[in-house]
């Protein structure tokens, strides 16, 4: 019998196999990336990629008809190789008879820089479903149009509106923050996903009561926004640290010292009991009393979107300009002004 609302402490694969099949409705991962990181063991190409199919054919079984699998990879870099790990994974999936549906590319204005090739600033995730019945529940995960209001000015339908009142679809370059040192939901983890992204990938392919799997749970982000949106949640995860401050997470208690595992935790049990968050620590807490979420700027992805938009647009046109002889020098980026909105990445 399927044990929901737990996370197993272990191999991922060995504990995939107990489990039944077609028990799962979305599978939402990021494996080990090995590119030789400190939390990673680096192991030839070859072997990890023959490992992650074993994995992956355990997901496929489990995963239920109308389920997808949604799996988030970098790139495999050893002395100047650079080996994108989803051109490696599509074709695992697709022998597994799963069926694509997007390679969303996740922009990171911040990454990997080199010298002698040009500098990763993205990663992508592979969605695929196990079968053409799948689901998709586009309004749960709608944006604002660009011209929201937007209305025809001639024809039959003058005057009616020329987009869904209720927004669109966000499409497949997402803009989602890094979870980094100035993120509330960092923990101790190096590679954290961002709870939003999660947040749309779960919202557009399950219903509430689903049950979303994650065999490298890390320190548990895909079980704590399953919990929040009334989602089933399993997975496993084979670091003792991470899989305690995984469970700390979903308690959204304080250890016996008072400390918990992020500053969105704690701003959570403030808002929740009331007590003065003076009182408590997190744990990557740098010299500075934890402020509550209402003192904070937020910013949403649609603000990351201009951000970015922006600067690769100055960095292009400066280059351009050079290359027609118009400039010789490099332009400093625009400033902007920095408006903060209540939904949905928090910073401190």
């Amino acid at each position: 019998m399927l044990q929901l609302n737990g996370i197993h402490s272990g191999d991922c694969l060995e504990w995939l196999m107990t489990l039944p099949d077609n028990s799962v409705d979305t599978i939402i991962s990021s494996p080990p990336y090995n590119i030789g990181k400190s939390y990673e063991s680096r192991t030839l190409l070859n072997e990890y990629l023959a490992l992650q199919g074993l994995v992956l054919r355990e997901c496929h079984r489990v995963l239920k008809e109308t389920g997808s699998i949604f799996w988030q990879v970098g790139v495999y870099a050893d002395k100047g190789v650079h080996i994108p790990l989803d051109v490696r994974f599509f074709p695992i999936l697709e022998d597994l008879g799963m069926i694509p549906r997007n390679r969303i590319v996740w922009v990171r204005p911040h990454g990997l820089h080199a010298k002698n090739k040009f500098s990763a600033r993205h990663e992508t995730i592979l969605w695929f479903s196990k079968s053409a019945e799948y689901k998709f529940f586009l309004d749960e995960i709608r944006v604002p149009q660009k011209y929201q209001n937007k209305k025809s000015w001639r024809g039959d339908n003058k005057g009616e509106l020329t987009c869904n009142p209720l927004g669109k679809n966000p499409g497949d370059i997402w803009l989602f923050q890094n979870v980094k040192h100035n993120h509330e939901e960092q923990t101790v983890h190096p590679a954290q996903f961002p709870e939003d992204m999660v947040a749309r990938m779960l919202l557009a392919t399950t219903k509430p009561g689903d049950v979303v799997l994650d065999p490298y749970m890390g320190t548990g982000t895909v079980a704590v926004v399953a919990r929040d949106h009334g989602r089933n949640y399993l997975g496993a995860e084979l670091d003792p640290t991470y899989h305690d401050i995984a469970l700390r997470r979903i308690s959204g208690e304080p250890d016996q010292e008072g400390v918990f595992p992020n500053l969105k935790t704690l701003r959570d049990y403030v808002s929740r009991t009331g007590k003065p968050i003076e009182d408590y620590r997190f744990e990557v807490q740098v010299g500075k009393t934890p402020t509550e979420r209402s003192k904070s700027k937020r910013f949403d992805e649609a603000h990351h979107l201009v951000e970015i938009e922006n600067r690769l647009a100055t960095e292009e046109e400066s280059f351009g300009q050079r290359t027609r002889g118009l400039s010789d020098g490099l332009p400093s980026l625009p400033t902007q002004e920095i408006k903060p909105v209540d939904e949905p990445l928090g910073l401190f």
